[in-house]
């Protein structure tokens, strides 16, 4: 009976995982705003969450970046490092979260869409429907998703857009 219940228990966990990584596109938009770098713009940023507002103890949400401009993964991860740095992260923590990241990111050209779906225990990224990679520990997840929700980000007017302020 034991091992029924704790089959039971692990069969629901992994379906309702993977049934909130694939629903993510049925949430209410939060909010959304546009990376302006002078008069070019890289991305358009959107933040959806399963009640359709922003709440920060709330770890699920769902953030998709839709990119305006050929961007090498190169460049995307050194971007990533200088607003890892901007949040304050180590220089062996930023390296070892880069290195992870470096393994799933694609290079990305006007059109394409990275979706990075977050719950309390991970973050994954996904591009066309599909996860690139494995996913992401708790701490990277909220690394990441600091870049545009920390109060303490680079962007904080894209930061009240996205979360609907």
């Amino acid at each position: 009976m034991k091992a029924y219940l704790a089959l039971l228990l692990l069969i629901v966990t992994l379906t309702s995982s993977s049934a909130q990584a694939s629903s993510w596109f049925t949430w209410p938009t939060v909010g959304e705003s546009t990376l302006k770098w002078g008069w070019w713009q890289i991305y358009v940023a959107q933040l959806k969450t399963p009640s359709g507002k922003y709440v920060a103890s709330d770890p699920n949400l769902a953030l998709i970046i839709r990119y305006l401009r050929n961007i090498d993964k190169e460049d995307l991860l050194i971007a990533t490092d200088k607003q890892w740095q901007h949040l304050g992260f180590s220089s062996s923590q930023r390296q070892q979260w880069l290195n992870q990241l470096a393994q799933q990111w694609p290079s990305v050209k006007p059109g394409d869409r990275l979706v990075f779906v977050k719950n309390a225990t991970e973050g994954r990224f996904y591009q066309k429907g599909k996860p690139l990679g494995k996913p992401l520990s708790a701490a990277l997840s909220n690394a990441f998703i600091g870049i545009w929700l920390s109060t303490d980000t680079a962007y904080p007017k894209l930061r009240l857009q996205l979360i609907g302020q």
